[in-house]
């Protein structure tokens, strides 16, 4: 009140005031900007840093794994090509060790280096035929495995300590630019009223994104633009969001041939469409006469086939331009895609025509030419068998049709086995009656 006392003009005072709420005005920015700027560094480290380290024991635990199956394999069949793909895994195993050290050299990890080197001179033994005690072969292996799980959990704790450090940083940030601000509104509400808001907003809009995310909504988008550093740390949150979602994903039951997802991701994208209550199509694909091409030219061709179908389905539906697609490979010569409804039939004209033009390529030119091969089917019976072609059942979904997963898987191979009565490559789309024959 002292100072409103002196004999001061009204352009003064209003000039002490402006100039007092300026300066709690600019001491809260200059806080919330230091404040952004600790948050935004400490969150391009998690996203560069961190969450490699976290990605990385994932893939170890993999490559280990497919590394013990092909020295199983090897002892029972003897097959050549087990070594070989023994080795790509022990290089790609080594690599990944070597990107773990980059972001998280320790003595653990140094120690696992150590492990696998012992267990890579067995398995070179037993490759090159001498003789291995395999009980401590599998000891080796489960050591691996168990330090590769120790080195795991240490990053997942460590990546949880970092972002609760960003949300404690956040936080503190929050209330201090805020209480500055506040100070400010009692000497001109409008302007600090005006700040107050637009800190306020985005802050709280950071804050929200780091609970989401955390719950693992790695789909959320905080909505503020970029352009600042408020910006600039909204941006780090979606790309931490994206590797952390590409982490979950890693994680689900992908097929090891065709690496793409198996049935649990299946079930789960086709439940979110339901509860999201979205519109979309579900196709199931099915190969034709594929056990005859198997029988015919063996596992190993037919793996290969497969392993181009899926890989061919997968670059047919994402050239059609929706991001949101999903490809999933159920097992055998059994695909899912997820697809907007008003691309299914798209998609399904391009799946057919990829693998109409892939599959000729597989066969000998004798069967080529003849257009068919003899074989035997499923009861024993000698008959003639086209070449592989593909059904696919496109069933239309919109909510409230069905209420799981389940219904849905159900449906569509009914209406598959109805396809696959017709010769060559074909598709239905359930409730518009289109059919295509090649």
């Amino acid at each position: 009140m002292a100072l409103w006392s002196l004999r001061l003009t009204l352009v003064q005072k209003m000039i002490i005031s402006f100039a007092l709420s300026g300066l709690c005005l600019i001491g809260g920015l200059l806080y919330a900007i230091s404040g952004l700027g600790t948050m935004h560094k400490m969150e391009q480290e998690i996203a560069g840093k961190d969450l490699k380290g976290a990605t990385i024991p994932i893939r170890l635990r993999e490559l280990m794994v497919a590394q013990e199956r092909l020295v199983g394999k090897y002892r029972i069949l003897k097959e050549p090509e087990y070594k070989a793909l023994h080795d790509q895994n022990s290089d790609d195993f080594r690599q990944e060790i070597r990107n773990l050290k980059a972001v998280h050299n320790s003595p653990s990890v140094t120690a696992l280096a150590d492990s696998y080197d012992h267990y890579s001179l067995q398995a070179e033994r037993l490759f090159s035929g001498d003789r291995v005690d395999y009980v401590e072969l599998k000891k080796n292996i489960d050591s691996i495995l168990t330090a590769v799980d120790v080195i795991s959990e240490n990053q997942r704790k460590n990546l949880s300590n970092k972002l609760a450090i960003s949300d404690e940083q956040e936080e503190h940030t929050v209330a201090w630019s805020l209480g500055l601000a506040l100070a400010g509104v009692l000497f001109s509400s409008m302007i600090a009223g005006w700040m107050v808001y637009s800190f306020a907003t985005s802050i709280g809009k950071l804050q929200h994104a780091t609970h989401r995310i955390a719950s693992g909504d790695f789909d959320h988008d905080p909505s503020i633009p970029s352009g600042d550093e408020i910006g600039a740390l909204s941006q780090d949150f979606r790309t931490m969001a994206v590797r952390l979602k590409e982490l979950e994903q890693l994680s689900l039951d992908a097929s090891p041939l065709t690496r793409l997802p198996g049935n649990i991701a299946i079930e789960r994208v086709i439940n979110r469409h339901l509860r999201d209550k979205i519109t979309f199509a579900m196709c199931y694909l099915d190969l034709d006469n594929f056990k005859s091409y198997n029988d015919r030219y063996g596992y190993i061709k037919a793996s290969e086939v497969l392993k181009e179908v899926g890989k061919v389905i997968y670059e047919s539906v994402k050239g059609l331009g929706n991001p949101d697609a999903f490809i999933g490979h159920i097992g055998g010569d059994d695909f899912v895609v997820v697809i907007n409804a008003e691309r299914a039939e798209s998609a399904c004209k391009a799946i057919i025509n990829s693998v109409d033009a892939l599959i000729p390529s597989y066969y000998s030119e004798e069967d080529r030419l003849a257009g068919a091969i003899e074989g035997v089917d499923r009861y024993g019976v000698q008959r003639t068998f086209p070449l592989i072609s593909i059904s696919i059942a496109a069933l239309l979904c919109e909510p409230g049709d069905y209420a799981t997963a389940a219904e849905i898987a159900t449906a569509a191979a009914e209406v598959k086995d109805r396809v696959k009565e017709s010769v060559g490559s074909n598709y239905v789309i359930v409730r518009e009656a289109v059919k295509n024959e090649a």
